[in-house]
């Protein structure tokens, strides 16, 4: 059975009632402890003046400081290792328990996160990230509202997201009520081209199938870019940017960019976190995802995801537009790196 401990309350209170010249026992009585308790305290009372217990060195640690440091280093350089993997890199030929590893990760600070993905980046894509930004360091937003961000994106109808849990008992993950049913290939999906820029929006447009450079100009370029750049004046026209994706960069594409006098923008690879309107699809796939009842098929979820565009209003789009000066300089600063959009 655990010991009862003393309150500081209390503590006080068994000294004022020995002050007073009740005995040990008389005290321990009229509480409910041992005598040796009463006794303990007040010696203690006498020697330090105080009631509260000392400080304790509790158990001691099996790592020395030198040790630590050098743990911190191998976080550093395997920052996606398990706390085995951890001990077993650590001191190999020490008998240390993963709770051991997992205190000295809670004392550094460190705790396991959501890990965030970004496309493979070499040498020369930052080389070609960094130029492109520097070209453009002292673009205003006059300039950059000409441009017009256009791009492709996929969206599951049945979404599986990785990092889901669940809360239940040991010896309890095949109970039915905490298995998560999955369909193969998320049960379909449909592919949605879409441009913003920050004084319009035009229409989504739904990609059947496999983009193609043919079909990408004859259900995108045709009917909706052409038909929108032709509204303005050839002194203020747009510019056009779409990525380097196979479908756009095909040698009719360009032709007939050239020959319907649209500018296009030349674009870095792997830069997803320059075109603002990455954003707008991660606002469409949220919404789909909260909508009650959920979308049941693949028509539906077509239907959301046009329904949701339109709901898409243009203080959210300028926001992304109008922050662009603020993504370049974040590459610049990351060298053609990494950023946090």
């Amino acid at each position: 059975m655990a010991r009862r401990r003393l309150s500081e309350a209390i503590r006080w209170q068994i000294i004022g009632m020995h002050a007073t010249g009740a005995s040990f026992k008389a005290i321990g009585r009229q509480l409910g402890y041992h005598y040796t308790v009463i006794s303990r305290l007040v010696r203690k009372h006498r020697q330090t003046g105080a009631v509260k217990d000392r400080p304790q060195s509790g158990r001691p640690r099996v790592t020395s400081e030198r040790e630590d440091r050098a743990f911190l280093r191998i976080i550093l350089r395997e920052p996606f290792s398990t706390s085995t993997v951890l001990k077993r890199a650590w001191l190999p030929n020490r008998h240390l328990s993963t709770r051991t590893v997992r205190n000295r990760l809670k004392a550094a600070g460190m705790a396991a996160r959501r890990v965030i993905k970004r496309p493979r980046l070499t040498d020369d894509h930052k080389r070609r990230r960094l130029a492109w930004c520097l070209a453009r360091q002292r673009w205003n937003l006059r300039t950059w509202r000409r441009i017009h961000w256009s791009d492709e994106s996929r969206f599951l109808l049945h979404v599986t997201d990785g990092r889901l849990r669940v809360w239940r008992h040991r010896n309890t993950a095949y109970t039915p009520r905490n298995i998560r049913q999955t369909i193969p290939f998320g049960g379909g999906s449909v592919m949605v081209w879409g441009c913003i820029s920050h004084d319009c929006k035009l229409d989504l447009v739904t990609v059947r199938g496999n983009l193609t450079g043919d079909q990408y100009m004859r259900h995108v370029l045709e009917p909706v870019v052409v038909t929108h750049f032709d509204n303005h004046p050839l002194a203020t026209r747009p510019v056009y940017m779409d990525d380097n994706a196979r479908p756009h960069r095909s040698r009719a594409v360009v032709d007939y960019l050239q020959n319907n006098a649209v500018t296009t923008l030349p674009w870095p690879a792997m830069s997803p976190d320059l075109n603002p309107l990455e954003h707008v699809w991660d606002i469409l796939g949220r919404r789909i995802q909260a909508l009650q009842p959920p979308v049941q098929t693949l028509r539906e979820l077509e239907a959301a995801l046009h329904r949701e565009w339109l709901q898409v209003t243009r203080e959210q789009i300028r926001r992304l537009t109008g922050g662009m000066r603020r993504r370049v300089d974040a590459v610049i600063r990351a060298r053609g790196g990494f950023t946090r959009y």
